[in-house]
């Protein structure tokens, strides 16, 4: 009930807001008519011509701005320090979404063979990377099935080749 009067006061205040406009535009003498109606056909047909120019030109993208994707784990940089143990795994990152209506979340891992794992209920501690039974070992077919449903956060801190 209170977004139906919410609308009908905004509709109302768009109404008034063109009405004001309209009489303004019609008090104008017509030379100043038929010279705004010209100022705003040359600014509407200018900005449709940069932008059509614009996706026409086969320019990498220079904003620096890339989605998200997930690295695979032949992608990832692997450290080589030797105080990392076998059951140690390296964080990727979350995926998280709705698949079949459902909500579905959980952390992407790779241990130092390339093979991913997953965990939907992870510990937070220091030892939350640690290969454990809550770590469920995945395909990499599997991944890329839920990369296709799930939108995919990248671990931050973590060093990712692409």
């Amino acid at each position: 009930m209170l977004v139906k009067e919410y609308l009908r006061k905004l509709k109302s205040g768009f109404k008034a807001a063109i009405g004001v406009a309209n009489e303004t535009f019609n008090g104008l003498p017509i030379q100043r008519k038929k010279s705004a109606v010209v100022a705003f056909g040359i600014g509407v047909t200018a900005v449709s011509v940069f932008l059509i120019l614009h996706a026409l030109r086969n320019e990498p993208n220079k904003s620096g701005f890339k989605p998200d994707r997930i690295a695979m784990p032949y992608d990832i940089f692997m450290k080589d320090e030797s105080g990392t143990t076998e059951d140690q795994l390296t964080p990727v990152g979350k995926m998280k979404g709705e698949i079949d209506g459902e909500f579905e979340s959980f952390y992407v891992a790779v241990d130092n063979q390339g093979a991913v794992y997953i965990n939907r209920d992870i510990e937070y501690s220091e030892r939350a990377y640690e290969k454990t039974d809550d770590w469920k070992q995945i395909s990499k077919e599997k991944l890329m099935e839920y990369e296709k449903d799930l939108h995919f956060i990248s671990s931050q801190g973590k060093v990712l080749r692409r």
